[in-house]
């Protein structure tokens, strides 16, 4: 089994010193430059010959189907320059070259955010043949395809750039060429909106694609949890709810479903129903679509605090404070809770 990694990038000199050493398991790394005015080829070509150029048109899709066109190991690979790789993971693929009988399909996890708590599957390794191919101008993806199996090992993205205004531009420019945009384009589209504050515009967006059946359950899932959260700034509490359980008729509740059940309730001031939702967060073993360890741990045993509190439970309001500074005590939530249990 041989891997080319892949790349695409545009001024990514000081990512790419730190990625490409780390790359050692790589039978191939095929980098592909979409417009660089820094050294970014300059260090690319310390590492590899196979250094390509691409004009770039405002499709991430196209530029990493050019990138795996100059591939020529048995699996693609495909990375961003501002990922990591931990030394962890560097083993565990180079132990997976080993495989005597390879799948087709490889998915690893995706972690960002602070302390890596923000994560999500993602088809990363991936066979070379005509089914290895990207769709989606943005937030672009491989449907996985063969036997696909879960590497235990990480990508970890360290960049923190807000790319939101770029891909609103993006999204925008294409609607203006009259493109016609699938229904996962129109969900990263609504998503889009919200980031950049354009929550009116997303959800009668999101409204339609979450009608969607022949949408992936997980993205469904998650729109109607997005819709939700407008519901929810709104103080539409009925709305709220109805889009939640919208939510969990598709797919099973994660701890974040749990956490905006008891939001809901918590709300309007019914605390023992908040307190069932919190705790069973704290049990949900659920992880699917956009996993945030937050909302695993921390934001519930934070609510549970104050929803005993409310309850006059106190002796469980405390044990719920102490956990929640436990696993981060120096937030400001915990700080100011201290008060309340001295």
């Amino acid at each position: 089994m041989t891997i080319s990694v892949t790349l695409i990038c545009k001024n990514e000199e000081e990512n790419l010193k730190r990625l490409l050493p780390t790359l050692t398991f790589a039978d191939e790394i095929v980098v592909v430059d979409t417009g660089s005015c820094d050294g970014t080829v300059t260090v690319a070509r310390r590492y590899t010959d196979n250094v390509y150029f691409y004009s770039w048109r405002d499709n991430f899709a196209s530029a990493r189907n050019y990138a795996v066109k100059k591939a020529n190991c048995d699996y693609v690979m495909w990375l961003d320059a501002d990922d990591e790789l931990p030394e962890a993971a560097v083993n565990k693929l180079a132990e997976l070259k080993r495989t005597p009988e390879p799948a087709d399909t490889y998915f690893m996890r995706y972690r960002m955010g602070q302390n890596g708590e923000y994560w999500f599957w993602r088809e990363r390794i991936v066979r070379r043949c005509a089914k290895c191919r990207f769709n989606g101008f943005i937030h672009e993806a491989i449907t996985p395809f063969g036997r696909t199996e879960y590497i235990s090992a990480d990508v970890v993205h360290t960049s923190s750039a807000d790319h939101s205004a770029r891909n609103l531009a993006i999204y925008q420019s294409a609607l203006a060429r009259g493109k016609r945009f699938t229904a996962r384009d129109r969900y990263y589209y609504a998503r889009t909106l919200m980031e950049n504050g354009m929550t009116a515009e997303a959800e009668p967006i999101l409204e339609r694609f979450c009608r969607n059946v022949r949408a992936y359950e997980v993205d469904r899932a998650h729109g109607c949890k997005l819709l939700a959260r407008i519901s929810l700034t709104r103080k539409d509490y009925a709305k709220a709810l109805s889009a939640l359980s919208a939510s969990v008729a598709i797919l099973p509740p994660d701890a974040e479903t749990c956490c905006l059940f008891g939001d809901v309730y918590l709300a309007v001031r019914r605390y023992d129903l908040a307190a069932v939702w919190y705790e069973y967060a704290l049990s949900s073993n659920c992880q699917y679509g956009f996993v945030n360890g937050y909302y695993k741990l921390f934001y519930p045993c934070v609510s549970l605090s104050v929803c005993y509190w409310n309850l006059n439970d106190r002796q469980k309001a405390k044990a719920y404070h102490l956990r929640a500074r436990t696993l981060r005590p120096t937030d400001s939530t915990v700080i100011s809770n201290d008060k309340w249990f001295a």
